[in-house]
């Protein structure tokens, strides 16, 4: 079969309509991580994987105290929201569950029903008032971070904001995401303008309001998995979805759970090729968890490719974004990527044009660097390492917010969506065994490959607005400008040659791969490497993927608060950023290289001071080690600090 004829078979049959169906009993719950919600949602789950024909469906039930780690990871605390209420004379301002996100994660549990306290602003507590037993109003989303901990040191009760101040597009009555560090002592609530504005009326009048907060604690931490039927095999191929957030949740990531549903129901019966496993747990933690768990503890088969679904049926139009391929990461070039591209361009056409001639389709698609902002990001680090893609939506303006409905959910866009991934990983699964599926995940790959080196030519740098921020006004290596067009084409031949090399994982013979490689560069033109640095190099010291919050916890109160403040200046770039600059670790390039391979990795420009002071944090905390060149030989082949992980035997 090709792979023309395979995606337009599993567009046919997915069932669209029972993926509706499973996204709207999803946002039926308040999916916290460890919460009564997402147990209900787990168990759904696991019917309808089982009833879909996986087989070894199981939900873990994983400690949920705060004190279990999984690498850099910790287990969140159990944490269900009952009701909670806050009241002006006797009338209700804002009431949860009503208001969905209107109550903060972890937030505490008020000690009477209706407890009376003082309603302050964040500014008269800045002028000194005591804030002590009082409601808080923080005026400015940028001053949260700041509050939360004040206020949780000085014993107020607790704070309301208005996480989503200035939004464009904002839809009545919406509010976004607040979350509190686990145990909090406060609690907070996620409230309009208009319930500010009354709740700052009673602040200017020296009233005081009726708070209610009611919570449960004890649930536990669910991961579903299972897999397609056939024999167990010491690898697998994986796609994973993750269940958490409060509900309603549709697009992030009730239709991804359901996307993931739907492929069961045609993946499941038993085939040629390697078994498909299928994750669903709270994200990041959970899918952390079963790497630790199962994967490195070697109780469960190691993945060898993996596509993970993250916000996968979103309405484009009233949305905003298109759909993103999120490609297989620099340092782990694969297939995959080429495939899952390839997926996408030979789905069903809508409309054409005048003549026929050209497909002309008013949704969206496009590719983009690897970041690592969901699950993806897990499977493709140390210790794991497995090529992955993700495929999902951005922006959305509704994303984290209480207006993220069913209403939002296009069924045709799930199914787009949902065939890009199955495709994708039903044609890695079968493209050993059936030569002409094989021959067209090679020509597929070969045309990727050519086309990364073309994209790196001179001139065809992307259109980029001015400069602003911490971009402003320093020294940045920018990975687009004309004078390193050179130095571009160096890191995208590298790719692209290593991405035709993964090929031999599917039997392809090692004589037409020389072929292609040769093919390959005679497209470039003696490409320039990196510039040299005469530093030590760095290698990478911590444990399992990294993560940024466990960072923060490790870092001097200076660092955390530089973290913090890159972060918040630019969240989607300073994340993209810091995880290049730390995945360019491999124990052979020094600071000046690590920092150019991640502008080049991740496509964006990184300012000099950014990615030294980032270095050096990670060598400040012992997460990151010089390496002196009689070290270096004792690295392993992909460039990573040879070590054995906690969950291995």
């Amino acid at each position: 079969m090709g792979l023309a004829k395979l995606v337009g078979r599993l567009y046919a049959e997915f069932d669209v309509s029972a993926a509706m169906v499973d996204v709207a009993a999803l946002c039926e719950q308040d999916r916290y991580q460890a919460s009564a919600g997402i147990e209900a949602a787990a168990r759904y789950v696991a019917d309808r994987a089982r009833s879909a024909g996986l087989v070894d469906v199981e939900v873990l039930t994983l400690p949920a105290d705060g004190t279990q780690r999984w690498w850099t990871f910790r287990s969140p605390c159990g944490w269900t929201p009952v009701r909670a209420e806050v009241s002006l004379h006797g009338s209700a301002v804002l009431r949860y569950p009503e208001q969905p996100y209107g109550l903060a994660l972890n937030s505490t549990a008020t000690a009477v029903a209706g407890q009376p306290a003082r309603v302050l602003t964040w500014s008269a507590v800045r002028s000194g008032t005591t804030p002590v037993g009082a409601l808080v109003l923080v005026e400015r989303g940028d001053e949260l971070p700041a509050a939360v901990a004040e206020l949780s040191s000085r014993g107020a009760l607790g704070l309301v904001a208005d996480p989503l101040a200035g939004r464009a597009g904002r839809e009545p009555g919406q509010v976004g995401r607040l979350e509190l560090p686990p145990s909090s002592p406060i609690a907070a609530f996620s409230a309009t303008p208009q319930q500010c504005a009354a709740l700052a009326g009673a602040a200017d009048r020296g009233e005081w309001a009726h708070v209610l907060v009611e919570v449960t604690t004890g649930s536990a931490m669910p991961v579903v998995t299972g897999r397609t039927a056939g024999p167990a095999a010491e690898r697998e191929l994986l796609l994973s979805a993750h269940l958490c957030h409060p509900g309603p949740s549709a697009n992030d990531n009730a239709s991804g759970v359901a996307a993931l549903l739907g492929l069961a129901r045609l993946l499941a019966a038993s085939g040629e090729g390697l078994p498909v496993r299928f994750v669903w747990g709270p994200e990041f933690v959970g899918l952390v968890a079963y790497l630790y768990e199962r994967v490195h503890a070697r109780r469960a088969a190691r993945p060898v490719a993996a596509v993970n679904v993250d916000m996968a049926g979103e309405d484009q139009r009233s949305c905003g974004g298109p759909l993103v391929i999120e490609r297989s990461p620099d340092e782990l070039p694969s297939y995959l990527s080429a495939l899952a591209e390839r997926c996408a361009a030979l789905l069903p056409v809508g409309a054409r044009s005048y003549s026929g001639a050209v497909g002309c389709d008013t949704w969206m698609w496009r590719s983009t660097p690897h970041v690592g902002a969901s699950d993806h990001g897990l499977l493709a680090a140390m210790p794991t390492r497995c090529p992955a893609v993700g495929l999902g939506h951005w922006p959305d303006r509704f994303n984290h917010s209480s207006a993220d409905t069913l209403d939002k959910v296009d069924p045709e866009e799930l199914r787009r969506t949902a065939t890009i991934a199955g495709a994708t990983v039903a044609a890695a699964r079968a493209a050993r065994c059936d030569d002409a599926l094989r021959a067209d995940v090679v020509d597929a790959t070969l045309a990727w490959a050519a086309g990364q080196v073309c994209s790196g030519m001179p001139g065809a740098a992307p259109y980029r607005p001015p400069a602003a921020g911490y971009l402003a006004d320093e020294p940045v290596l920018d990975p687009w400008a004309p004078d390193h067009a050179a130095l571009r084409m160096a890191h995208r031949a590298a790719v692209a040659t290593a991405t035709v090399r993964s090929l031999a994982a599917l039997g392809v013979p090692g004589a037409r791969l020389t072929d292609d490689i040769a093919w390959l560069a005679a497209l470039t033109r003696s490409p320039e490497g990196q510039p040299r640095d005469g530093r030590p190099a760095l290698a990478p010291a911590w444990d399992g993927p990294l993560n940024l919050r466990a960072l923060a916890e490790a870092a001097c109160p200076d660092d955390r608060c530089w973290l913090s403040a890159r972060l918040a200046e630019d969240r989607g770039g300073g994340y993209a950023r810091m995880l290049a600059l730390a995945r360019g670790l491999d124990g052979h390039r020094a600071p000046a290289e690590v920092a150019w391979w991640a502008a080049l990795a991740s496509e964006l420009p990184i300012p000099v001071s950014f990615a030294e002071t980032f270095l050096d944090i990670l060598c400040r905390v012992g997460w990151a080690v010089p390496v002196q060149p009689a070290e270096q030989s004792s690295q392993g082949s992909t460039g990573q600090s040879v070590r054995r992980d906690p969950g291995s035997a």
